[in-house]
């Protein structure tokens, strides 16, 4: 999340860098329009503006004192940005839930076709593998890379509780005779209360359902989201129509 953050800052502060030296070859126009297009909204409130942006002398080259105005409405946009972000904002409108759902079916598709391979302790495939190893291959086939094993596997992506789980999330368990919190097997979620995994007990990589089974319900510790839908295209090119709409998303 802080990588996207970052990589959202780095666009809005390249585009007003762009946009500003296209803007000085059109020497009548004034700063404070760029200001008013690029400076964020928070909450659906304009930032007050004291005084205007100074205006653009005739000249190819920005004056002293506009390049202390450029950059001090840079660090405005950062401060403001960075408040915005700051705060606990749901961000999923950014991703892309097309590709999501294409990429989690197409795990749950891949998954599938090793059903009944042999469960072997150990193993990590091509046609045989233990949980871990089993897992460690599906998403790998989507180019996510993960740990080998399966108390490492829990600690990477983002941490999902049982009820909010989703198709194409690792499911972990801990499956000792005597209760311990720690991970010892993993699967993947599939859909309606269903996990496709590597069986010790059956042998062979099986489906199984959470509400048939209550052992796997009631040894279930935790799951992990490792796949990332895209970003969307917000900022298409580099002109304020394009800033514009991307401030249109968070305001």
């Amino acid at each position: 999340m802080n990588l996207m953050k970052n990589s959202l800052l780095i666009i809005i502060i390249i585009e007003s860098l762009v946009m500003l030296q296209l803007l000085f070859f059109d020497k009548r126009v004034n700063l404070n329009i760029l200001k008013n297009n690029l400076l964020p909204s928070v909450k659906g409130v304009k930032p007050e503006v004291k005084k205007p942006m100074l205006t653009l002398k005739k000249t190819h080259l920005p004056t002293i004192e506009e390049e202390k105005e450029l950059q001090k409405f840079i660090v405005e946009t950062k401060r403001q940005f960075n408040s915005f972000m700051s705060e606990e904002s749901d961000l999923d409108f950014l991703y892309s839930k097309e590709s999501y759902l294409k990429m989690t079916e197409a795990i749950e598709v891949y998954a599938k076709k090793f059903l009944n391979a042999p469960y072997v302790w150990g193993a990590i495939g091509p046609d045989k593998f233990d949980c871990s190893g089993f897992t460690k291959k599906i998403y790998s086939k989507s180019g996510i890379t993960i740990p080998r094993h399966s108390s490492h596997q829990a600690k990477v992506g983002k941490y999902v509780k049982y009820e909010d789980l989703e198709r194409g999330d690792m499911v972990f368990f801990d499956t000792n005779h005597k209760l311990t919190g720690k991970v010892n097997h993993v699967g993947i979620y599939l859909e309606d209360g269903k996990f496709i995994h590597a069986s010790s007990g059956n042998k062979k990589v099986v489906i199984t359902n959470f509400n048939e089974k209550k052992f796997y319900k009631n040894r279930f510790l935790w799951g992990r989201r490792v796949i990332e839908p895209k970003v969307l295209d917000i900022v298409p090119t580099f002109s304020i129509d394009g800033i514009k709409y991307f401030f249109s998303l968070i305001t």
